[in-house]
């Protein structure tokens, strides 16, 4: 049923990508060329050289056909359930190819022998010959669909898996996998948003995947919390949540991939929909200017017309009210202004007082009214429609000037955070009730944004963020409620403060929207952005003119790249922490602490990735991946003592030949960043380059570092089954070790009364971490001026 369900019918083919018409091109345009010259000379002789250019190709469309065909055939030998469709279309096509080949193969005695090729002939071989081939590249796209499934369902899979689990060991191992297979569906998903035409489609695949990207943090988090508080019934709330916000992502990411080319289950990921979720289509949501256009489109419809009978004048009735419900998140809205209020409300009123004038109860039964006065009237109406349009975008775009430009959100969340870290929880409580209101006030400048959205990308992408901040405000005032409830728990805090900086993200993002949506509706374009310049400004230092250079400006294929990379550290980063979490005990040990100071600098490099975070230039970038690799030569050391003092076991030589690979990337990395560059713009083209290896580098560093973490883990366990300790991580009683040891040794001395000997421990300064000051696009409070 699903095969047949899935058959293509050649009328109704439609093309979701990109990729499939830059592959029709080339044979679209062979075959106009044949079918142009045969209309062009039909019924005329031609010369040899022409019948032989012509013949040529012919013979080259065949050629061309014949090796496609061959590649449709192998990809249907290695997927079963395309078997019968794809050889089907792979014989139309080869039967095509042949017979455009033989028409064009006429020579001139054919012609003097009166057989003319029908021009029919030609056309319908060459339509069958783009039906089937449009066909083949149908088919082999619903498997690369069919992959990102399989993928998305690995994913899931893993998810539950995690949802079920109540052991922290067990959870660590099930994230990695789940982490890995992030990675695989992120690049999988990366690739097909950039290919795909339609522009709603492509904004949808963005917003789940960046759903995915958001929650995957705080999926760790989250269940941290609730593994380490089984009881906290607002931990687990909070965790449930998260679960699934990311299977809505996996449902919207299968909803835009299978749309024409693979069946949609709609509840394949997620088994029910939420009120405030409906639709699940974005797209197919009735905002304020489409209630206008629709509106405006119905009097059109009557100025045509002319006539305005019963079921007409229902259609516009019913569509002047869905315009009237739209209007009312202006109106109803408590930081609309007064006078703004009242012109909104005259608009309306303007507009039933015209319709008044053409929709009379006694016009529908005497007829059609007088074609001048419909054209009047409507145009008049049309103009007040656009007046209402405007006057609702000034008041959203009020709305989201006054708010971004007061801050509120980063006020708060800073305070959130001041506070969580000093325990004070009474001012958490106080600052998450004003968090309260703030994201009630968020939400309702993202709908007003929403309703005002002029593209399908920004109309997608508002209803989303909105979406989205109202799933995560309650997950964060949870989090901060779980937190009053275990003031001393530090995973409880850092659950509090991860949701809070992912708020912050989400308001940055929608603070980027709201000036997308203002140019858009002001006509204006996007201004291009001041691109960084490490170097002095041509003509300042000198007395001569310099030309202007540009930095260079990475294309899709290199911003992806870094994207992914960037993503798999992020994850990676993750699976370092969630190692280290297990010495929670030996916080304060150098190994552990240089562990978790390479995770944040890798996190602070991921941002880099995406333009957020402390890293602001690349030369910021590579001077973090400098400390970065120091940082990783000093663990080495570390490490590297201890194993001198940890007995022989396949544990220690696996810990060994992980620890040896450590140096080789330090030195990769400490000439990448240091490598010379010769002149401006040698600089700037060098970047992209040392952009994307500094990137690989540094998450070959975070494999490394967690594969050490893992090794630790089973050396550690191993000299505590020696020692007979079960869950110590010291030898003490055969090989004297103190896991809480200095940087230089770590055995212990006793002295001869049986007492210890504090050997010298070192001083080492915390690890360098540049850290800039964030700047944002909007201008900064004030208060900061306190914590000096």
């Amino acid at each position: 049923m699903a095969r047949q369900a899935t058959k293509f019918d050649p009328r109704t083919l439609e093309i979701k990508t990109k990729s499939i018409e830059r592959t029709l091109v080339p044979l679209v345009s062979q075959i106009t060329t044949l079918v142009n010259h045969r209309e062009k000379y039909y019924g005329k002789i031609k010369s040899e050289k022409t019948l032989k250019a012509i013949m040529k190709v012919g013979f080259c469309v065949q050629a061309a056909v014949e090796r496609f065909v061959t590649v449709g055939e192998s990809i249907a030998d290695e997927h079963v359930e395309i078997q019968p469709e794809m050889y089907d279309a792979c014989q139309e096509a080869r039967s095509a190819g042949a017979a455009i080949a033989s028409l064009s193969s006429k020579t001139i005695s054919d012609f003097n022998n009166g057989s003319v090729v029908d021009r029919n002939f030609l056309v319908r071989a060459t339509r069958q010959l783009l039906s089937s081939v449009t066909r083949v590249l149908l088919l082999a796209d619903r498997v690369l669909v069919k992959q990102i499934i399989c993928a998305e369902d690995k994913v899931v899979y893993t998810l539950s898996r995690l949802e079920s689990t109540n052991n922290f060991t067990e959870f660590v191992k099930l994230f990695t996998q789940f982490g890995g297979e992030m990675v695989d569906l992120a690049h999988k998903t990366g690739d097909r948003q950039q290919d795909l035409k339609g522009e709603k489609r492509r904004a949808q695949m963005q917003m789940g995947r960046s759903i995915l990207e958001k929650y995957t943090m705080l999926l760790l988090t989250s269940s941290k919390t609730t593994l380490r508080h089984p009881e906290c019934d607002s931990a687990r709330q909070v965790r449930n949540c998260v679960f699934r916000q990311i299977r809505s992502a996996l449902q919207l990411i299968a909803l835009c991939v299978c749309e024409g080319v693979y069946p949609y289950d709609p509840a394949r990921y997620c088994a029910s929909v939420r009120p405030e979720e409906e639709p699940f289509d974005i797209g197919l949501q009735l905002t304020a200017d489409i209630a206008i256009k629709q509106f405006l489109d119905t009097l059109e419809m009557v100025r045509l017309t002319g006539n305005v009978g019963l079921g007409v004048q229902e259609r516009i009735f019913g569509a002047l009210n869905a315009l009237c419900e739209m209007t009312q998140d202006f109106t109803d809205s408590a930081y609309t202004h007064h006078h703004h209020r009242e012109q909104i409300i005259d608009f309306l009123g303007e507009i039933r007082t015209q319709l008044s004038n053409i929709l009379q109860p006694e016009m529908g039964e005497n007829g059609p009214i007088r074609p001048d006065d419909v054209d009047s009237l409507v145009v008049r109406i049309s103009k007040v429609c656009n007046d209402l349009r405007k006057q609702l975008q000034l008041v959203a775009l009020d709305q989201a000037t006054d708010v971004f430009r007061s801050d509120e959100d980063e006020v708060i969340t800073s305070s959130i955070k001041a506070c969580s870290v000093s325990g004070d929880v009474d001012g958490v409580e106080q600052f998450i009730e004003r968090f309260r209101d703030h994201a009630n006030h968020m939400e309702e400048v993202c709908r007003l944004l929403h309703h005002i959205s002029l593209t399908e990308s920004l109309h997608v992408r508002t209803g989303h963020s909105e979406r989205n901040l109202r799933a995560l405000a309650p997950l964060t005032i949870l989090s901060g409620r779980t937190f009053c409830l275990h003031p001393s728990s530090r995973i409880a805090r850092e659950n509090l403060q991860v949701f809070c900086e992912t708020w912050s993200l989400a308001i940055n993002e929608l603070a980027r929207l709201a000036k997308e949506v203002d140019v858009a509706c002001h006509g204006r374009q996007v201004a291009e952005k001041q691109s960084y310049m490490s170097l002095p400004k041509p003509g300042k230092h000198g007395s001569t003119a310099k030309p202007v250079l540009k930095a260079t400006v990475l294309d899709t294929e290199e911003q992806q790249k870094i994207a992914k990379l960037g993503l798999e550290m992020k994850l990676l980063t993750s699976e370092v922490d969630a190692e280290a979490e297990k010495w929670d005990e030996y916080a304060e040990n150098d190994i552990v602490k240089r562990a978790k100071s390479m995770s944040s600098m890798a996190y602070n490099m991921y941002l880099f990735t995406r333009g957020d975070g402390p890293l602001k230039t690349t030369h910021d970038l590579f001077t973090q991946a400098e400390f970065f690799a120091e940082e990783a030569n000093k663990m080495y050391r570390n490490v590297r003592e201890f194993c001198y003092e940890v007995p022989g076991s396949a544990e220690k030589n696996e810990l060994l030949q992980t620890l040896e690979r450590i140096p080789t990337h330090c030195q990769q990395l400490q000439v990448l960043v240091k490598s010379p560059t010769v002149g401006k713009l040698a600089t700037f083209n060098k970047v992209c380059c040392k952009n994307i290896a500094a990137a690989m580098n540094s998450k070959l560093f975070v494999e490394e570092v967690a594969m050490l973490n893992l090794w630790l883990n089973k050396v550690f366990r191993m000299c505590a089954f020696y020692t007979g300790l079960t869950g110590s991580v010291s030898c003490k009683s055969t090989f004297e070790i103190e896991f809480r040891s200095g940087a230089i040794s770590s055995s212990r001395l006793l002295l001869s009364d049986g007492t210890d000997y504090d050997t010298h421990r070192s001083g080492d300064s915390s690890p360098w971490r540049r850290t800039p000051s964030v700047r944002r696009s909007r201008s900064q409070p004030r208060v900061t001026d306190q914590s000096s």
